[in-house]
């Protein structure tokens, strides 16, 4: 036996060591996406199902009154008993003018903590950076789902922050750190 013939034997041992890892390292990540799954989808169910007594829909709208079609919607999805807060600019708002809107979109963050809301149904229409800070004065309260005006004419759930904003988050820490552990 010449030295070829051990660099080829050493060689097929080593294929099969890394054809060894890769399947490993499938297979756990194959188990990984399925646990996710199972509890996205549980999520889901989760946000599908529980409907909150003590909802609210909190109106905000710059330079746009979207107050006839939210309660439109509202109506259409047999949810007519929803309370309805708003705040509505006449105008568009300059920079300046901010710190004073601000300041009213909080006053409804507070007048809904006053009715001991359990959930908050948003609906906006305004500029990008106002909607910024509202999400950023609204975080960590209650489960807020947001809906987005469509372009036929109606309102669609987009995204709920809150609770299951958070988490979500725990499930890809759970992720990254059970495969750093088996990488």
């Amino acid at each position: 036996m010449d030295l070829f013939d051990l660099l080829g034997k050493f060689a097929n041992i080593v294929q099969l060591i890394m054809f060894c890892v890769f399947v490993w390292a499938t297979v756990t990540l194959l188990i990984a996406r399925k646990r996710i799954e199972r509890k996205l989808n549980l999520l889901e169910k989760d946000e599908k199902s529980v409907q909150s007594k003590r909802r609210i829909a909190i109106v905000i709208g710059v330079g746009k009154n979207p107050l006839a079609s939210v309660e439109k919607f509202l109506a259409d999805n047999n949810w007519a008993d929803i309370p309805i807060i708003n705040w509505i600019s006449d105008g568009f708002l300059q920079a300046g003018d901010y710190t004073a809107a601000m300041a009213e979109i909080n006053d409804l963050r507070s007048q809904a903590l006053k009715l001991g809301v359990s959930e908050v149904l948003l609906f906006y229409a305004g500029p990008i950076d106002l909607a910024m800070f509202i999400g950023a004065s609204f975080s960590d309260w209650v489960p807020i789902r947001v809906y987005a005006f469509t372009d036929t004419g109606t309102y669609q759930h987009r995204v709920t922050v809150g609770r299951e904003a958070a988490r979500l988050c725990t499930l890809t820490d759970e992720l990254v750190k059970g495969l750093e552990g088996k990488l």
